[in-house]
């Protein structure tokens, strides 16, 4: 409805909470439809691995671009090998 509407940003914090994998799977193809900008917040490693860009949030305002899905679950993880480059 969105997109029909002709918005081009996705605000989604924890789009995967508490949907059952039929539901996931009917968001992540509309999703993947989407010709927009998906701002993601989300701890589902699943889901995670499906977008292409990935910033940390410092607990000290700072921001960290990181370069790949792997990168970013070490982060969540709280593992500090979580790299610096970014795309």
């Amino acid at each position: 409805m969105l997109e029909v509407e002709g918005h081009n940003l996705l605000l989604l914090d924890e789009p995967t909470d508490n949907l059952d994998l039929d539901s996931c799977e009917a968001l992540e193809a509309a999703l993947d439809e989407f010709e927009g900008t998906i701002v993601a917040v989300t701890h589902d490693r699943a889901f995670l691995r499906r977008l292409d860009r990935f910033l940390l949030l410092e607990a000290d305002g700072r921001t960290r671009r990181l370069p790949d899905a792997d990168a970013a679950l070490a982060a969540l993880s709280g593992t500090r090998d979580s790299g610096s480059g970014g795309r």
